[in-house]
């Protein structure tokens, strides 16, 4: 008996689920349906719009055999809405889409020969094409697609979908490494299919390097069917020799950097600077400007041209149109520092760490006094002299651990502190620049050339190239050393512009500021007790005298809180710190007492974070606090005593009458007469006004308790300054040290004479840069899209002196010419036009320039051979879109050929009918 056989054990394929292919393939279906691939939108584009507009670029990865495909959609966005072009409208045809118009369309034939990261497409340059998909391997630079199976797996899903989803939108699958720009594709239409093609011959055929040879083969790709002439744009590409140009690294205080600059071929030039700015300057020998003349052929008829091994009719001397292209590589110590700058913004280690804890030093004069004297010596002694030569200045840079050496380290405080140091200062502060007014609609900065810009600078510069964070470190210790020692003998701090701290320059400046203030405070407070010492020993003497009469008593009887004393009761009628009369006002209850205005203390000064520290206090205490009240009415309290000292029977009208005129209103009476009140906020039941006014004793400004206290303060900004660690130092001199490096751009395109080439985009640089210091955050700002921007202004700079020599200046050229197509190139990214030639019916040249070609064309007609890097061929033929023989439009034929040397790419775009396949 035959053993039965369970069906459950048997694998069972299912014929019927879908296979990798159509999975893939409806994928695709989706996102090319999401791109709307069937709509074909656009407008005619303008000439060599395609390489200037902006592209709008999506991608998706699909899985697919074990790999994920890339799939990548580009639409060219135009700048402008365009017209249609006349005569186009009787030729429209409903098989022709835009991919064929493209095909068509020679005003995008070439591109700029010059390559950048951000160019448009290898697709685009090749075929013109505005839209297109491209479908890869993700890292397909190590998994590309190199078997053929591969290629018609993915070539056959893009030409089914693209039937499907009646796209009007090319497909093109990337094949081999990337590097090579391998594509293939499709592009289908009704009744018409297009296939994209592209090989690649490391030695081609002599006839096919000519368009002799190219027309030929482009032919026998053609149907019978195409009778015209096909339409031709040729360009020819030179090179000339790179223009280098030696400008040496200058470092200030670069102690023996420049000998170690390395030495290239050719001229040296140095940058002329007007004023000195403590950052480098020039540029690295590496640095050049490759120059390409391109010479084109918009559009000829096949047979108008001969092209062949034998003779060619394109010349440079031939040619209707060529332009120069340069090509920069300039790289500025200038920009290499701002930089390298820039990253110790991340860097959150402390002061300290560099610099050892103790790096303040010692207060100076400790040293050589004892401690105790300070409780046995008198209160008022001589002010001590201002003397900047002070002993205790010699170890001002001793025991500073760090890469650079006392006597450098001497040398960059000189520049910092030129009154301190005239031995070795060079460069004194210009007074007359601290008077002008800072503009507040500018940068939050620092005047230039003031102490923190030249701060800024030498940070920047010594973390760049001398000593990097160490040498850094060490150079901020020694400025706040510096600091401490001017305020221990009452030094105020050059370089910083007089007043209080201004809030529209950054909080450097502002902390400066603070400084000197609290110096100018010092030292009144301390010309006031000179002025009052001899006043003093006067009543001591006084006091002495009635000392000696201890034995005579008097009986009285004491003062109860209801009599008062009699005693104080005349002192307090007695006015005291008066300082004038307030014109011819008087008391309001004493008509024959004048008014007098009284000595009060001056304002509180205060920095930017002092006032946004006390602004978060208030809001947090909120409105109805009593310490919030305390603190907005600090020198309100002390006026009001000030004034109630001066004026004994004054009253609170009275002090408005002074203080706040505005509140003293004027009216009239029912019977017409003019009376004054307090005005409506005064005589508010509760108000603040009253309730000081209440709290006031009379009370002159030199019994008062200090306002502002000047040792305070100043201890406080030095300890602020001595306690940043690197990044907040980077934070307090990013701005200033950007500032300065755009004056430093500034002085040096004025010492070349082309300020007015670069005038509008150095007013944007200071435009961004004044956005970026007014910018309301507590991050640190910033600034790399500016230091690139700053980047692009030098390099710039350094192809116009290229441009310059190139051009033959001063012997074969003016400067005015040479500014005039400097300022073609950089409208016209990086080109200019140097020749151009309208004909006319016969023939003629209409119209020819410039100059530039006449100093160039020398050099090509002593070996053009050599100087020829690459011809590019476009070769078009179009089908009659007005033929209604069966209602059949031929289609487009499109053949690029590229030929650089010996080599030869061919890309191809021929169409054919699908009607009767």
């Amino acid at each position: 008996m035959a053993e039965e056989i369970d069906d459950n054990d048997f694998y069972r394929e299912n014929f019927s689920a879908d296979s990798d292919w159509e999975v893939f393939n409806a994928q695709l279906g989706e996102l090319l349906q999401k791109w709307e691939v069937a709509v074909d939108v656009g407008v005619p584009l303008q000439p060599e719009e395609l390489f200037h507009c902006k592209w709008h670029v999506e991608s998706q990865t699909l899985d697919m055999l074990r790999n994920s495909i890339a799939v990548d959609y580009y639409e060219a966005q135009p700048t402008k809405t365009a017209t249609v072009v006349a005569g186009e409208e009787g030729g429209t045809c409903l098989q022709r889409t835009n991919c064929h118009q493209d095909l068509m369309c020679s005003w995008n034939s070439f591109g700029p020969p010059i390559r950048n990261s951000s160019e448009l497409h290898t697709l685009a340059r090749i075929y013109g094409l505005r839209r297109f998909v491209l479908l890869h391997p993700v890292n397909a630079a190590g998994n590309y697609m190199k078997s053929t199976s591969e290629f018609n797996f993915f070539l056959s899903a893009a030409a089914v979908v693209a039937a499907e989803v009646s796209s009007v939108v090319p497909i093109f699958v990337q094949l081999y490494d990337p590097k090579w720009n391998f594509y293939t594709g499709v592009a289908l239409a009704p009744a018409l299919r297009t296939n994209f093609r592209l090989i690649g011959l490391e030695q081609a055929p002599p006839e096919c390097r000519y368009l002799t040879g190219l027309v030929t083969l482009f032919r026998d790709k053609l149907p019978s069917a195409y009778t015209q002439e096909a339409r031709v744009s040729v360009r020819t590409t030179y090179t000339l020799d790179a223009v280098r140009i030696r400008m040496p690294l200058y470092v200030p205080f670069d102690h023996g950097l420049s000998s170690e600059d390395i030495a290239i071929d050719g001229d040296v030039e140095q940058l002329d600077v007007q004023h000195f700015y403590a950052l480098p300057h020039g540029y690295a020998p590496e640095s050049s400007t490759e120059s390409y003349l391109v010479y084109t052929w918009p559009e000829l008829s096949e047979s108008v041209a001969f092209d062949s091994e034998q003779r060619t009719d394109f010349l440079p001397s031939k040619a209707p149109l060529g332009k120069i292209y340069l090509s920069v590589e300039a790289f500025s110590y200038l920009s290499c520092c701002l930089q390298d700058y820039q990253a110790v913004g991340k860097v959150v280690r402390s002061l300290e760490s560099y610099v050892g804890r103790n790096f303040s030093g010692i207060s100076s004069g400790a040293e050589r006094t004892n401690p105790l004297d300070k409780l046995t010596e008198h209160k008022l002694t001589a002010r001590r002299e201002r003397n900047y030569e002070l002993p205790s200045q010699a170890g001002l840079t001793k025991r500073l651990p760090g890469p650079m050496t006392e006597s450098e380290l001497t040398e960059l405080l000189a520049y910092l502190f030129p009154d301190m140091h005239p031995e070795m200062a060079l460069f004194h502060y210009a007074k007359q620049s601290f008077k002008e007014k800072f503009d507040p609609m500018r940068i939050k900065s620092a005047v230039a050339d003031s102490l923190v810009c030249r701060l800024s600078c030498l940070l920047a510069t010594c973390h760049a190239h001398l000593g990097s964070l160490e040498g850094m470190a060490q150079l901020w210790a020694a400025f706040t050393r510096q600091l401490r020692l001017l305020w221990d003998n009452s030094l105020s701090v050059p370089g910083v512009a007089p007043g209080f701290p201004d809030t529209r320059t950054c909080l450097l400046h502002q902390k400066l500021q603070m400084l000197n203030v609290c110096v100018e405070r010092r030292l009144q407070r301390e010309r006031k007790q000179q002025q009052q010492q001899p006043k003093v020993v006067e009543e001591q003497l006084l006091t002495d005298e009635d000392e000696e009469d201890d034995g005579e008593f008097y009986d009285c009887d004491e003062p109860t809180s209801a009599s008062g004393s009699p005693t104080k009761a005349v002192l307090s009628l007695k006015p005291e710190g008066r300082l004038k009369r307030l014109g011819q006002e008087r008391l309001l209850d004493e008509p024959e007492e004048f008014l007098y205005i009284p000595e009060t203390q001056e304002p509180v000064p205060k920095t930017e974070d002092q006032l946004q520290d006390d602004a978060e206090v208030m809001l947090k205490l909120g409105p109805g606090s009593g310490l919030s009240t305390q603190m907005m009415c600090t020198s309100l309290l002390s006026d009001m005593e000030a004034f109630k000292a001066a004026n004994p029977r004054g009253k609170m009208e009275d002090f408005i009458r002074w203080y706040s005129p505005k509140d003293w209103e004027q009216l009239q009476n029912e019977s017409g007469e003019t009376v004054h009140q307090l005005s409506v906020r005064m005589t508010t039941e509760g108000n603040t006004w009253q309730k000081v006014w209440q709290q006031a004793q009379p009370t002159p400004v030199a019994r008062q308790r200090r306002l502002f206290d000047d040792t305070n303060e100043a201890l406080k900004v030095l300890h602020y300054l001595e306690t940043r660690n690197m990044s907040e130092i980077y934070g307090l001199t990013i701005i200033p040290t950007l500032h300065t490096a755009i004056l430093k751009l500034i002085d040096i395109y004025s010492n070349a004479h082309v300020e007015d080439l670069f005038s509008s985009h150095i007013e944007q640089l200071l435009n961004d840069l004044c956005r970026v210091s007014r910018a309301h955050t507590n991050e640190l700002p910033n600034v790399r899209i500016l230091l690139d921007d700053l980047a692009e202004l030098e390099r710039r700079f350094y192809q116009f002196k290229c441009f310059e020599r190139l051009a033959g200046y001063p012997k074969r050229s003016s400067l005015a010419e040479i500014k005039r197509q400097f300022e073609e190139i950089l409208k016209n990214e990086n080109s200019c036009t140097i020749v151009n030639k309208k004909r006319g019916a016969a023939g003629d040249v209409l119209c020819s320039s410039s100059s530039l070609y006449d100093i160039l064309s020398p050099k090509l007609e002593e070996d053009i051979s050599n100087r020829l890097i690459s011809k590019d061929y476009v070769i078009r033929l179009d089908g009659d879109t007005k033929s209604t023989e069966k209602g059949l439009y031929l289609g487009p034929q499109f053949m690029r050929a590229i030929v650089t040397g010996d080599k030869l790419r061919l890309c191809g775009a021929f169409t054919e009918s699908t009607t009767f396949v």
